[in-house]
């Protein structure tokens, strides 16, 4: 089933990509986006990884025309692994992102931490870790953004919970925003 909702939102944004030739800007100075992303995600801890579907709402302000700060909340389920690893991560995490606004493709990049509550097979775990994003986002209209984003999350510090390995987390998704 992830499957076909990934494909399905790959169809959609191209079909978009094609069909709208408005004049469009990257968020701004002051500027706000609120964005909803869908993907797919692998969780793990050392050498163990589980694929799985991955969802997240996300908003960001604009400082400058290249700087803003961002806010997101992911979750991401795996099938239960047979590791005892993690079956379902969530994620609140805040940071910044650096935009090259280029026309309509604006490459960008994010770097911020993420606190995360890891559960599976019976227990739970709450981490605290860098996160990493690299990413394209294409400017369908003034008003409308579809993104294509890789983000990994590195667990290290545990703040409760049971120990082990670091955990960790990596997400293909695509987004879509809406500025104001």
């Amino acid at each position: 089933m992830p499957g076909h909702l990934f494909q399905g939102l790959l169809i959609a944004g191209i079909v978009t990509l094609c069909a709208v030739p408005s004049p469009a800007r990257a968020t701004g100075a002051g500027e706000k986006q609120v964005s909803a992303s869908a993907g797919f995600a692998l969780a793990g801890s050392g050498d163990h990884a589980s694929p799985g579907g991955q969802a997240g709402v996300e908003t960001a302000l604009g400082f400058t025309d290249v700087w803003a700060g961002h806010a997101a909340v992911t979750s991401s389920w795996q099938p239960a692994p047979a590791s005892g690893g993690a079956g379902h991560v969530t994620a609140v995490s805040l940071g910044t992102t650096f935009s090259l606004d280029v026309v309509r493709w604006v490459p960008f990049f994010d770097l911020g931490f993420s606190l995360a509550d890891l559960r599976g097979s019976g227990t739970s775990s709450q981490r605290l870790g860098p996160q990493v994003g690299l990413g394209v986002e294409y400017l369908i209209s003034r008003r409308w953004t579809l993104a294509a984003l890789a983000r990994f999350d590195y667990f290290a510090l545990r703040l409760r919970g049971s120990g082990g390995t670091h955990p960790w987390s990596a997400c293909a998704s695509l987004r879509i925003g809406r500025v104001f």
